[in-house]
């Protein structure tokens, strides 16, 4: 038996940009792009090299996840010219 409850996070990002930081608790999110184009990023840099926005593809689920006593900081979806379904815990 589980002794503790984990609110679930839905939404569909049309049009906009979303950005998830340590202070909104997420350890996990799921993104599908539904239609037009979207791009995800982080901000960590490894070394020199920068982190840099990576595509998402119609149809085809990613997940991005942390450890699980650490929250997902600067993280952002961009949607402005498509619509991207997320789920998030």
């Amino acid at each position: 038996m589980f002794d503790k409850k984990q609110a679930i996070f839905t939404y569909v990002l049309t049009s906009g940009t979303l950005t998830i930081s340590e202070n909104d608790g997420v350890t996990a999110v799921a993104m599908k792009l539904l239609s037009g184009a979207a791009t995800y990023a982080g901000t960590k840099k490894i070394g020199t090299i920068d982190s840099t926005p990576t595509s998402l593809i119609v149809d085809k689920a990613i997940t991005v996840t942390s450890e699980q006593t650490k929250y997902i900081d600067s993280f952002t979806i961009d949607a402005t010219g498509g619509s991207v379904e997320i789920i998030a815990r």
